[in-house]
C-alpha cells in the first residue's frame, strides 16, 4: 500500500482533531477515522494521536505544480550533491532558498 500523500494526511489528521474536539473519545475517533478514511486501526490511531497534541487544525499545503528552469550544469551537480548529504529532495531545497531570498527582501 502507499504512503498517504500530504494533503490526505492533513485532511485524516483534521478529521481525528475535529471529532476530539466535539467530544468523541480517542478510541471512537480512532473507530470512525478508520471506517471514514478506509485505513488500519493502526494507521488510525497514529492520526488520532497526533491529533490529540494538536492545539489548532493542521494546516492544509499549497498543491504543488511542476515548474522547469534551465541551470548551469555546475550548479545542478552542486544541488544534487547537497541534497544527497542533507536527505532533502530539490524541491524542498529550492524551495527554502527561494523563501530565504524573498524574506531578505527580494521582489516577489
Amino acid at each position: 500500500m502507499s504512503r498517504a500523500s500530504e494533503a490526505q494526511r492533513i485532511t485524516r489528521l483534521n478529521l481525528a482533531f475535529d471529532w476530539l474536539r466535539q467530544g468523541l473519545s480517542p478510541p471512537e475517533a480512532t473507530e470512525r477515522l478508520t471506517a471514514e478514511a478506509g485505513i488500519s486501526y493502526r494507521q488510525a490511531h497514529r492520526y488520532v494521536q497526533e491529533a490529540r497534541e494538536l492545539d489548532a487544525p493542521a494546516l492544509a499545503v499549497d498543491a504543488k505544480v511542476v515548474f522547469t528552469v534551465k541551470l548551469p550544469g555546475v550548479l545542478v551537480e552542486r544541488l544534487h550533491r547537497y541534497a544527497e548529504s542533507t536527505g532533502q529532495t530539490l524541491s524542498q531545497i529550492v524551495s527554502q532558498a527561494l523563501w530565504a531570498l524573498f524574506r531578505r527582501g527580494g521582489r516577489g
